[in-house]
């Protein structure tokens, strides 16, 4: 540092000393010039307590967020991130801090936490979405403050055992209801386990709503027995009702509908055996199967005689029908089968027997005979018709190979449409494939020459458009960052390629080969950047390669691939990584200038060959060492394998164990053999541990006095699991989870279930142990909110009113005022015990702005100015704290004015060198000093001053607290270039506390 470097004045948040940086930090004005710099501090500097200190100074939720999450100081951030939880939690108009405030948060602990208290919806939503654990959503459903994100949380549950103790513990209703239905409608609980989880609900639950909702359940699933007993009965009636209604059939067979009646009641008697609740009773079902086989054979015998008798009439009525069916197949005859139909009609009406000289056998050969004429008169216009479509077809074949031709000759086809639309109105069935055929050439034929001129034009339309493609993505590649030089070699191709194709009819020539040349020009220019980008890169990597070469000869000298006792084999390995990684980095940096690419690959082959060698035959020598190692672990298989189905369990299983540490120390096997060798060993232990399993499944004895145990250990952990008696509680739910790993198994369908309900029991208690601080948090927010809750609602209340709500306990001796006017001294001294009360409390915000403070005060700066009458003459009076702020700031102002100006920046070098030297003598400096640190012993009792005052509402208090606060910070920084700093370092700072 230079002799006049001495005299400028330096902040101290600039110092070397980390010390004097965390000091003046606080130093640092609090505007927008600034501000950068606080961040700075606390984002890079390298001591914590620099960091520290800059982030006391910061409020915004978006900044905190970036620095926890690049913070890399653990307690550091964590008290970021419970700022952040704070903030999250903290009211506000808008939730765009506690969103900000919640991206820099990752731990599944302050997600829940923010799911429990955030006011806002949408942050709550966001910070449950992030809790995925089991017991974090069972603790969000249980002590939430909004219902709604409580029921969210138990949706997302599915842990039956973790919706029982929702059920049982939350205050909320909605949220209890729905957890007690999933815990006890997902199919995870027998009909025993479903009631035993309702009477336990019914008794213990906290929420009347969830208890009286087990209790409804209860009482349906009693009623479900009582209707499936009532079904049982029903079911006897109807299986009696059955057997009488057969019973009726078989004694009176010919009863119209017999057979109906039989065939209904047995449809009847297979759905009530098929929908019984019970089995048959064997005497009932036989005697069903008597009757119902003396029913069927009575209906049988009835509906015999009633056949024989149908025969007769249904043999004349026969004839008649086959008479009948000859006439209607002559009259629907196809044309193009009247001739066959009709022969073999005729032969089979005379095959039949002579008909009877009745009036409806005559009818029926009167029609007969005409049916005959009219099937002979319509196929012979069928083959007129016929022999039109024939010729039809042939015309349309024909029109098709005229449209297929290149050059149809047009006489041939007019000749042809015109014999077409001679024809075609006398054919009644032409073929609709002619019929389009002749219409698909005639379009194909109009279509042809429309088609060759519209195909001109799309080839001339198609190729300006590939070149004004061509040209945008040349003019856009060119300006692009991450263009190559392969591609931008490419492009200039293309272009030139372009501009030498064939030319374009019109004007378009002209414009299209100016863009063209403008784009090549574009291109060239950028074709040349990335020509010299690229050598000076091959540059870059010559010096890379050299590195890389470098390494390689240190390689080889340092591990004595060159000396006569060569490398040492422990170091193999550790050589063959080290090549590789050379070898992967000169991959990267392959590219060289081509005039030094081929020696530099020389010098590096020469340099790792030799290393290479060595390291093959260390590879091969490992290779064969695995293959041993394999045929170890191969007999080890052979005999797990002749173990697994022995009985002697203790000294098998310790065998097993043996050959699984055996296992444990052979080496590494080859790596397509792993897989396979390790699972033929597992299996093979597997199996005999599985039977050893099965078999010690056999020993239930003991299991139910475990059980029992157990579930008294359950219980008391339930009843712990919500004291606040921290440590003692804590030490016995140590002491029961201790008894628990000595108790024995129990059954594996009650096993986890138990467990579960347990371990939920020790994590709730642990989880709200964890959390005992953020529990005093919330309790002593709950105290400031209510504070701010009961003196903004005497703003906003009648007075009257407003001291009438609240009771005795919170106004204390404060008596209440009268009924024909307000106390305006009662008031007075209930604000006074609200702001004693507030001063006493400590707040929840550890560091940054406390949003309750600054409610609570506006508050009372809202009701000082609505009520002036009442605080005059107190320490709130408003007019009076504001006389002696202006005192306190003229006091402070005044010791600026017997200090003098500030140094003008005007002021010559000389003229200042001159006064500091002056100054610098012994007398003089001491005297000064000493003026100086009584001065500021004066303005730091005036702050002290103006922290006890009152408040000061409204714009003129504002603009009193920035002129002290000016006023202080302008006296501290002459303070500090007349007085050393290692002597006295003043605190600098506004007033602060409540007024």
């Amino acid at each position: 540092m230079s002799f006049l470097d001495r005299f400028k004045a330096q902040p101290r948040w600039k110092h070397t000393d980390a010390a004097i940086r965390a000091a003046g930090v606080s130093e640092i004005p609090d505007d927008a010039e600034h501000g950068g710099a606080i961040e700075e501090l606390a984002r890079t500097d390298e001591d914590a307590r620099v960091r520290r200190a800059a982030l006391g100074r910061l409020t915004g939720a978006a900044v905190l967020a970036g620095l926890a999450r690049s913070e890399q100081d653990l307690d550091l951030r964590r008290e970021i991130t419970e700022r952040l939880v704070v903030i999250a939690n903290a009211p506000a108009e808008t939730d765009v801090e506690a969103r900000e405030a919640l991206a820099g948060l990752d731990d599944v602990r302050q997600f829940s936490t923010i799911a429990k208290s955030s006011p806002h919806a949408a942050v709550r939503a966001a910070a449950l979405g992030r809790v995925t654990e089991p017991r974090a959503l069972g603790s969000v459903a249980r002590h939430a403050a909004d219902p709604q994100t409580a029921s969210e949380a138990v949706a997302r549950l599915t842990d039956t055992q973790e919706l029982t103790n929702v059920a049982l513990r939350t205050e909320h209703r909605d949220a209890g209801i729905a957890a007690l239905e999933r815990s006890v409608s997902d199919g995870g609980l027998d009909a025993a386990a479903v009631r035993e989880t309702l009477e336990a609900v019914q008794a213990r639950a906290r929420s009347k709503a969830v208890s009286r909702r087990a209790r409804a359940l209860l009482q349906e699933m009693q009623d479900a027995e009582a209707a499936r007993r009532a079904a049982l009965d029903q079911w006897q009636q109807r299986v009696a009702s059955v057997v009488a209604r057969v019973e009726a059939i078989a004694a009176n067979p010919a009863l119209p509908d017999a057979e109906h009646e039989l065939a209904g009641a047995e449809a009847e008697w297979g759905e009530t055996a098929s929908t019984g609740t019970a089995e048959l009773d064997p005497d009932t079902a036989g005697r069903y199967g008597a009757l119902l086989e003396s029913a069927r054979s009575g209906i049988a015998a009835h509906q015999r005689a009633e056949a024989e008798r149908r025969a007769e009439a249904e043999h004349a009525a026969a004839l008649r029908a086959v008479r009948l069916s000859l006439c209607e197949r002559l009259e629907h005859a196809a044309a193009e089968q009247a001739v066959t139909e009709l022969d073999t009609a005729r032969a089979e009406w005379e095959g039949l027997p002579e008909p009877s000289i009745d009036a409806s056998d005559r009818e029926l050969h009167a029609r007969f005979l005409a049916a005959c004429r009219t099937a002979a008169e319509r196929h012979e216009n069928h083959q007129d018709r016929a022999r039109i479509d024939a010729r039809l077809e042939a015309l349309s074949l024909e029109a098709e190979r005229l449209s297929a031709e290149e050059s149809g000759a047009d006489a041939s086809w007019r000749a042809l449409q015109r014999e077409w639309d001679t024809l075609a109105p006398k054919s009644g069935t032409l073929d609709a494939a002619a019929a389009a055929r002749y219409r698909a050439a005639e379009a194909r034929l109009r279509l042809r020459t429309e088609e060759r001129k519209a195909a001109e034009e799309r080839a001339l339309r198609l190729q300006v458009q590939r070149v004004e493609q061509l040209v945008e993505r040349a003019t856009a590649r060119a300006a692009a960052e991450d263009l190559t030089l392969r591609e931008a070699d490419r492009l200039a191709r293309d272009l030139r390629t372009a501009i030498d194709g064939p030319e374009l009819p019109g004007q378009e020539q002209q414009v299209i080969a100016e863009r063209l040349k403008v784009a090549q020009s574009v291109v060239a220019s950028k074709l040349h950047d990335l020509r010299e980008l690229d050598e000076w890169k091959r540059f870059a990597n010559a010096a890379v390669q050299e590195e890389l070469i470098a390494r390689t000869e240190t390689l080889r000298t340092k591990y004595g691939f060159d000396t006569p006792e060569g490398v040492k084999s422990e170091d193999l390995d550790k050589v063959a990584r080290e090549l590789h990684e050379i070898q992967e980095r000169w991959k990267q940096a392959a590219e060289a200038p081509r005039a030094q690419a081929q020696t530099l690959w020389h010098r590096y082959r020469q340099a790792a060959d030799p290393i290479q060698v060595k390291v093959r035959e260390f590879l091969a020598e490992r290779v064969e060492e695995r293959k041993a190692n394999l045929e170890k672990k191969m007999g080890l298989i052979e005999r797990a394998e002749a173990l697994a189905q022995s009985s002697d369990w203790i000294r098998t299983a310790d065998e097993l164990k043996k050959l699984q540490a055996e296992w444990q120390a052979i080496g590494a096997v080859p790596r397509q053999d792993t897989r396979a060798t390790w699972k033929r060993f597992r299996d093979a232990c597997d199996a005999f541990f599985t039977r050893r399993n099965a078999d010690l499944a056999e020993r239930k004895e003991s299991w139910a006095a475990n059980q029992a145990r157990k579930e008294a250990l359950c219980a008391r952990a339930e009843e712990l699991a919500l004291s606040t008696d921290w440590d003692k509680t804590a030490s016995e739910i140590r002491r029961l989870q201790a008894d628990w790993k000595t108790v024995g198994p129990v059954r594996r369908t009650k096993s986890e279930m138990l467990w579960q309900r347990f371990r939920g029991a020790c994590d709730t208690f642990f989880d709200r142990y964890k959390r005992r601080d953020e529990i005093e948090l919330e309790s002593r927010q709950a105290e400031r909110e209510a504070l701010v809750t009961e003196i903004e609602s005497l703003v906003a209340a009648d007075r009257s009113d407003a001291f009438e709500s609240h009771s005795p306990e919170v106004m204390g001796d404060i008596a209440p005022p009268a009924p024909s006017a307000f106390d305006n001294a009662a008031l007075l001294e209930r604000v006074r015990s609200l702001r004693s009360r507030w001063n006493q409390s400590s707040p929840t915000v550890r560091s940054g702005a406390d949003p309750l403070s600054a409610r609570f005060m506006a508050g009372l700066e809202r009701l000082i100015a609505g009520y002036p009458d009442a605080f005059a003459g107190s320490e709130l009076d408003t007019d009076a704290n504001r006389r002696k702020m202006e005192k306190l700031c003229e006091k402070v102002e005044g010791f600026l004015a017997q200090a003098g100006p500030a140094p003008d920046s005007s002021q010559s070098l000389a003229a200042r060198l001159r006064e500091a030297l002056a100054s610098n003598t012994i007398g003089g400096r001491a005297g000064e000093e000493a003026k100086w640190r009584s001065m500021a012993d004066e303005v730091r009792a005036a702050q002290a001053s103006w922290s006890r005052l009152g408040p000061a509402p409204g714009e003129a208090g504002r603009q009193l607290g920035d002129r002290f606060h000016r006023a202080c910070t302008r006296f501290f920084e002459q303070h500090r270039r007349h007085v050393p700093q290692n002597v006295d370092q003043p605190q600098r700072g506004r007033a602060v506390g409540a007024r």
